[in-house]
Parts: C-alpha cells; sequence; structure tokens
C-alpha cells in the first residue's frame, strides 16, 4: 500500500510541474514564440511524439520537466519565431508565466476545496475575536511534554504576554513569536478544562537549530463544522493562500537570521515523502499539501537567482533598463553557474532527506 501512496504523491509532484511549464507554453503558444520541445521528467523519453514544430514528451525520472523555446540561449535573429528576436515584454510575460500559473493553480485548488470540504469552526476569543491556540500534539521527551503540559492545554500566556492581544498577528503566530523571543526558560499560563494552571518550560533552547523549540503542535478547539458558500470559498482560498505566503517568508526570513538547519529545506525526497505520510491520512489533505507546494514552486521560482526563472525576469529588467540585449555568452555562463550551485543544493538536501527518512 505504501507503493500506491508513493506513486501517488509522485503523480502530484509531477501535476504541479505539468502546470508550471504548461504556463511557459500556453503563453508563449499564445505570443507566437516557436517552440521546439515540452517534456515532463528528465532522463530518457518513456513516450514522445512530435505535433508541428514541438516534439512532446515524457521522461523516465519525474523530477521536473521543460519547455524549450527556439533561441532562448542565442543572440537575436530576424525571425519572430526566435525567442530572443521577440522584444523584452513578451519575454517577460513568457518566463513569469510558469510561477503565476503555480499560484493561481494554488488559488483554484483552494478555492474547490473550500466549497467541497466540511470547514471547521473554532472555538474564538470573544473580545479578540482569535482562535484559542490549543496545543495538539507534544513531542516525546520535548521540553513542553518534560514540563507536564498536555494535549487539550490553551495556552493563554508566555511568561506574562497574552496570546490573543497581538495586534495584526493571529493567536497561534503571536504564540511561536513569544516562544522564539522568551529565554530557555518560560512560563506557559493555559487552561485545561477551565482551571487555570502556571507551568514552567525549561532547556527550550535548541542549539542546533539555533532557536527555541518546546515539541509543541498548536491548533484551534474544533467546536463545529459548516460549508462555505462560493463567496465565502473565494475569500476564504485567497485568505489560506495569503497565510502560506506569509509563513513562507517567516520561514525564509528565519534562515537568514538563523542560519539553514536540518529539516528546514526539503527536496523532491522529503516533499514526496511527507504527500506520502499524508496520504495516509487521507487525500484531502494531500490536497492541502499541494496547494502549499504549488505555491512554494512559484514563489521559490521568482526568486532572483541565476537559472531560475527570477534570474532571467531580472536579466530583462537591466536589459529594458539598459535599452539593448546582454552579452548572451556571458548570461549562459552566469545561468550555467547558478545551475551547478541549484544542483550541488540539491544534493546536499536530498542527503538530508534521505538522513531524516532513516531517522
Amino acid at each position: 500500500m505504501t507503493f500506491v501512496y508513493i506513486l501517488l504523491s509522485l503523480l502530484v509532484l509531477t501535476f504541479l510541474i505539468f502546470f508550471h511549464e504548461l504556463g511557459h507554453f500556453t503563453v508563449g503558444k499564445l505570443l507566437g514564440f516557436r517552440i521546439l520541445g515540452f517534456s515532463i521528467g528528465f532522463g530518457p523519453a518513456v513516450f514522445k511524439f512530435k505535433k508541428g514544430e514541438t516534439e512532446y514528451a515524457l521522461r523516465a525520472l519525474p523530477f521536473g520537466g521543460s519547455c524549450q523555446f527556439d533561441g532562448e540561449d542565442e543572440e537575436a535573429e530576424n525571425d519572430p519565431g526566435r525567442f530572443n528576436a521577440n522584444p523584452v515584454w513578451k519575454r517577460f510575460l513568457v518566463i513569469l508565466a510558469g510561477p503565476v500559473t503555480n499560484v493561481l493553480l494554488a488559488i483554484i485548488m483552494a478555492f474547490i476545496l473550500m466549497l467541497c470540504v466540511r470547514v471547521p469552526v473554532y472555538s474564538t476569543d470573544e473580545a479578540t475575536g482569535d482562535i484559542f491556540p490549543t496545543i495538539m500534539q507534544l513531542t516525546e521527551n520535548g521540553p513542553a511534554a518534560n514540563a507536564g503540559l498536555q494535549v487539550g492545554d490553551v495556552v493563554l500566556k508566555v511568561d506574562d504576554t497574552s496570546t490573543l492581544a497581538a495586534d495584526n498577528e493571529d493567536s497561534i503566530s503571536a504564540l511561536s513569536r513569544l516562544i522564539g523571543e522568551a529565554g530557555s526558560s518560560m512560563v506557559f499560563t493555559v487552561d485545561r478544562s477551565g482551571q487555570l494552571m502556571e507551568i514552567t518550560i525549561t532547556d527550550a533552547y535548541n542549539a542546533s537549530e539555533g532557536r527555541n523549540v518546546v515539541g509543541i503542535t498548536i491548533g484551534g478547539t474544533i467546536i463545529d463544522y459548516t460549508h462555505y458558500n462560493v463567496g465565502e470559498a473565494f475569500t476564504g482560498s485567497f485568505r489560506y493562500i495569503g497565510d502560506i505566503i506569509k509563513l513562507t517568508a517567516e520561514a525564509i526570513g528565519n534562515m537568514f537570521t538563523n542560519g539553514i538547519h536540518q529539516g528546514d529545506v526539503s527536496g523532491i525526497v522529503g516533499a514526496v515523502a511527507i504527500m506520502t505520510d499524508v496520504a495516509r491520512e487521507g487525500l484531502v489533505n494531500l490536497v492541502y499539501v499541494a496547494i502549499i507546494l504549488s505555491l512554494s514552486l512559484g514563489i521559490f521560482n521568482l526568486i532572483p537567482f541565476p537559472a531560475l526563472d527570477g534570474g532571467r525576469l531580472l536579466f530583462l529588467i537591466i536589459e529594458a533598463i539598459k535599452g539593448k540585449p546582454l552579452n548572451r555568452k556571458v548570461e549562459n555562463i552566469v545561468n550555467a553557474i547558478g545551475l551547478i550551485l541549484l544542483l550541488m543544493l540539491m544534493a546536499v538536501v536530498t542527503v538530508f532527506d534521505v538522513i531524516g527518512l532513516f531517522r
């Protein structure tokens, strides 16, 4: 059965990559670009056919894909079908289309999901409207578990600061921030079945991660379920996507301030492992992960780094400012170096993913 879940996870990942490349392909076709190849996966072709000027292929390794434009890495010629012969704005739209398609796909999936599934209604604080931050899981032998915290405890304060009173911040984010700002020892004020308790957590600082880790998973207390109408699903999907973007930005910012540690970044092996575990719990949860991955794929590709879509967009912005094309040889060398660095990063992340699987 595990093999079925792994296969399903690979299909989901391939689905997300397909739509990324389809974004490049569709906009390219609409703007008159000549496309020589459209493939999903890497390595030898398992299945391929040619229609018109484009060869379509499904390759052996279901990781990644490509949309090959004619003349993409060459000097411009007087041929409107070749990539670099087109004006900057057309090339910009073609490259931007891939990441944007992934973001739009995430929004559409979130919208459909919220229309189809029952949405939990959480217990909230009457004064602030915040969800009560409730402990859903405890890490065995973690600081919180050792201190005596229990699943179901509602965390009202960290030291003397309320988790419910922060401006422009939800209670769960506020709790995470307060834990990070506290020392290695902190006092949780919790509501346990109507009884207020103060519990002291010690040894919270995790040297390997460079931050406080108390070993809790926080959620909300579900009191009912409801169905969204079309309007609620539409606004809810954008709100959900906004929350993911916010959390992603916070995670990236944390990497810059505290460094990258094992578990902070996952590659394909880690992503498939996560999706496989989630698929066992139900297909709805797998769709939630697919939404996050699609959004992450779109955002990651917008990073202005060579070999990524964001790097190519940066080169186009520079070309537009200069008013003339960049040196293609220099651009190709920079992109090649960027690709090598990305492959090295992928190799390191894959090793960490494999080590994580054994652990």
